[in-house]
């Protein structure tokens, strides 16, 4: 079973995220957590075992500020430990809800245990996770609203005074 997350470090409010770190030291931390990781390019890798995974790195300036990981439910386990050990945080990529680091195959039982009309595996968004980016996809509504709003007027002011 494939399942995709995103690792992330908590910023100082809810709404904001901060890098990883240096590209030297993540990489460091995820060889640490995956011996057999292989490395396609600096910012990509690959767990070639069956039911393994892709790592993919958002690098800027020699700086991690996410990883994506596709196919990551099997190492669901080391990848809480990871970043616990780290400070950082995973979500899942798909619904961006937080994974419970403390006990992420319970995390994961409670979400493949229910339906739902994504592809057969049920994950309900928690209401403690799903404030952060709530709020944020909020944001991005009423600024889109805004948007919006400001085009039509524009428009009605083009077609006012061009009669």
């Amino acid at each position: 079973m494939s399942w995709n997350f995103v690792i992330y470090k908590a910023g100082k409010t809810s709404q904001t995220v901060e890098p990883l770190g240096n590209l030297d030291r993540v990489t460091d931390a995820l060889n640490g957590s995956f011996i057999d990781l292989e490395w396609e390019s600096p910012a990509s890798a690959v767990l070639p075992a069956e039911a393994g995974f892709r790592l993919k790195l958002t690098v800027q300036n020699r700086t991690v500020h996410d990883v994506y990981i596709d196919g990551g439910f099997n190492h669901l386990r080391q990848f809480a430990g990871l970043c616990k050990r780290e400070g950082w945080r995973m979500a899942d990529a798909h619904d961006r809800e937080d994974v419970d680091l403390g006990d992420p195959q319970r995390w994961y039982n409670e979400r493949t245990a229910q339906p739902t009309n994504r592809g057969g595996s049920g994950r309900p968004v928690s209401t403690a996770h799903a404030r952060r980016p709530a709020r944020r996809v909020t944001a991005w509504v009423a600024m889109l609203l805004i948007l919006v709003g400001l085009g039509l007027l524009a428009f009605y002011l083009w077609r006012l005074l061009g009669k």
